[in-house]
């Protein structure tokens, strides 16, 4: 048997899970909807991490009563395995795009600002391969390496914000709900994307975790330590530009560390932090992979990961290539769907285990 759960305690738990969504939810924004009327996103991004965490506890409460340990075993249970497959599909895509959209944004980073004239593919070379092994590896060895990579990233995070404090001006905040809160709401909405399928991997690697118990603890600390995560990062980066500067800004958290290291050419961290955040991204990526895999193999009741976390692997890896310039009108117009209304994928999931979760149906 080769699912490759494992067993990790708290804090592996937490900093795979906090790592997963801070990664998605600041790397993964879009300027051309985040920034166009306004910036709240200091708001709506840790806003939609904690609301991610109210689904997940009720369907944790689902899971108690099915006697499941994870989600698929209780889909399959509840459904079948046509059902279950069924249901299960909206919240794979879901961590799929979520593997594939901070890798997007990362690689375009690293082939405009970093290594310029090499191709997309060259650097997926490097990338890919090892996110595709730490996927195989398991949730143990995700969760363990999280754990490293996540005080790396917190420590540049916190490095990169104090050293653009001198830019920090107040005005930039305005107008504090871009054009009014229904707008507010909307895009607060469409982040649930990237706040609630990492969230939503917890119930799926329920048994990694030891349980239902210790992965709701898990589950309300990771919520609260990325929204604290993403909150202060965007935050910083309402400081430092205006909103209608940040509409056409390639990776603005990277781009802060410019205001006082540009001066200095024997410091050049941007670069390193740069590699610190891409080492969190590929770690989150697959650990979403990883989620996407365990979920095909509980519902097939498969009892080795490896075909799935390798064929998952190939297609987030292909869907980066095929967004990396948005060449294609089809790639540009699915990509813009999943902005906006992706968050409908996973609730689709979830909303399926809720309610079947009701009837308390035993296996």
């Amino acid at each position: 048997m080769r699912l490759n759960e494992g067993r990790i305690g708290y804090a592996e738990g937490i900093a795979a899970a906090a790592a997963a969504v801070s990664v998605c939810a600041i790397f993964s924004v879009d300027p051309a909807s985040a920034y166009t009327n306004g910036n709240s996103t200091y708001i709506s991004i840790p806003l939609a991490a904690l609301i991610s965490l109210v689904p997940v506890l009720a369907v944790s409460r689902a899971l108690e009563r099915s006697g499941k340990g994870g989600l698929a075993e209780h889909l399959e249970c509840a459904y079948g395995t046509a059902g279950a497959a069924l249901f299960a599909l909206p919240l794979t895509v879901s961590l799929l795009f979520c593997a594939a959209r901070p890798m997007t944004c990362f690689l375009d980073v690293l082939q405009s600002l970093i290594y310029d004239g090499v191709s997309y593919a060259s650097l997926a070379a490097f990338v890919f391969p090892v996110m595709a092994l730490i996927a195989w590896k398991g949730f143990e060895s995700i969760g363990r390496l999280a754990l490293i990579v996540s005080g790396l990233l917190v420590f540049s995070l916190v490095f990169a914000v104090a050293s653009a404090a001198p830019s920090f001006e107040t005005y930039r905040l305005y107008p504090l709900m871009g054009v009014g809160a229904a707008r507010f709401t909307q895009f607060t909405a469409s982040e649930l994307m990237f706040t609630l399928t990492p969230m939503s991997a917890l119930l799926v690697c329920g048994k990694g975790l030891n349980g239902i118990a210790p992965m709701r603890k898990t589950a309300a600390a990771a919520s609260i330590v990325s929204a604290a995560v993403c909150f202060s990062a965007q935050f910083a980066i309402s400081l430092v530009y205006s909103y209608k500067g940040l509409t056409g800004l390639l990776m603005p958290l990277y781009r802060i560390n410019f205001l006082s290291l540009a001066q200095s050419y024997a410091l050049r961290l941007d670069k390193l932090f740069v590699m610190v955040w891409l080492s969190g991204a590929i770690v989150s990526s697959a650990y979403c992979v990883y989620a996407a895999a365990r979920l095909h193999a509980g519902v097939f009741r498969e009892r080795d990961i490896t075909p799935a976390a390798a064929s998952f692997s190939l297609v987030v890896c292909a869907a980066v290539l095929a967004a990396a310039r948005m060449d294609y009108t089809a790639v540009k117009t699915a990509n813009g769907i999943m902005l906006r209304f992706g968050a409908a994928l996973p609730t689709v999931t979830l909303t399926a285990a809720l309610a079947k979760g009701r009837k308390e149906k035993k296996c």
